[in-house]
């Protein structure tokens, strides 16, 4: 049990913990804007194919995912905020991290950023449990609003303090990583119950896309990696650029797997 003047957490659960959430977070994100991205833009030529029956069960599913998405990102979110208010307040127990987070909300650019966030995604819900035909880009720019805010939670945001072309680079880096990465299991849901045409039109469709989202992530990322890791030095010479590195190797593995398959 806590004791008085005694942090919430303790700093080592809050240094694992914290990094955990906001993963998960976005993870959830690029799992919900990608699945509804890929309803809206990639799969209908495909799912004309099929046929309505089998068209509505795939795309039913589909959204199952965009759904469970959503709200696994708002339970994300609601721990990420409660971790935050109890570390900005110093709070010695969960009472006082709660009693916190009006203040976080209302007081922070952190708050008014996850607040922001928050009522994005269930908009998105409201309309995804209808889904009608005109507001199904709706569904997916607010989708896209929340997963973009999270740039404002970047190093980017922390080094600018505001709008700026490091902002939009880390905003555009992460609506291309969740159209490609996101996009994947609706991708496998589909080619796994449609027959081989549907299929083999979707995957060149999504190829496409993946092409384009691939090409942005490798843009953002080398500029963002240049500026925040400052240069070469900063790169190989900084803990932060072996993050940087890692992630590139990281990135690559991707690429190889995407090439063979």
């Amino acid at each position: 049990m806590p004791t008085d003047g005694a942090a919430m957490f303790d700093p080592g659960d809050m240094n694992l913990l914290l990094p955990l959430l906001r993963a998960a977070f976005v993870a959830a994100l690029f799992s919900a804007f990608g699945a509804l991205l890929f309803i809206w833009l990639v799969a209908p030529q495909g799912l004309k194919l099929v046929g309505d029956r089998d068209a509505d069960a795939i795309e039913g599913r589909c959204l199952r995912l965009a759904r469970t998405s959503l709200v696994a990102a708002l339970f994300a979110l609601l721990g990420w905020l409660v971790l935050e208010a109890s570390d900005m307040s110093d709070a010695a127990n969960a009472t006082d991290a709660l009693a916190a987070i009006p203040a976080v909300l209302l007081e922070t650019s952190f708050g008014h950023d996850l607040t922001a966030q928050a009522l994005s995604m269930f908009a998105v819900l409201v309309l995804v449990a209808a889904w009608p035909q005109r507001w199904r880009f709706a569904s997916v720019g607010l989708a896209g609003l929340a997963l973009a805010l999270q740039a404002s939670h970047s190093h980017a945001f922390a080094m600018e303090h505001g709008p700026s072309l490091l902002l939009y680079a880390e905003g555009l880096h992460l609506l291309a990583g969740g159209a490609w990465l996101g996009g994947l299991l609706p991708l496998l849901i589909l080619v796994r119950d449609a027959p081989p045409r549907p299929a083999a039109e979707t995957l060149k469709r999504f190829s496409k896309l993946a092409t384009l989202c691939v090409i942005a992530i490798a843009g953002t990322a080398c500029f963002q990696g240049w500026v925040l890791g400052g240069g070469w030095a900063g790169l190989f010479g900084t803990a932060y650029g072996s993050v940087l590195l890692f992630k590139a190797a990281l990135f690559a593995a991707l690429l190889g797997l995407a090439a063979i398959n």
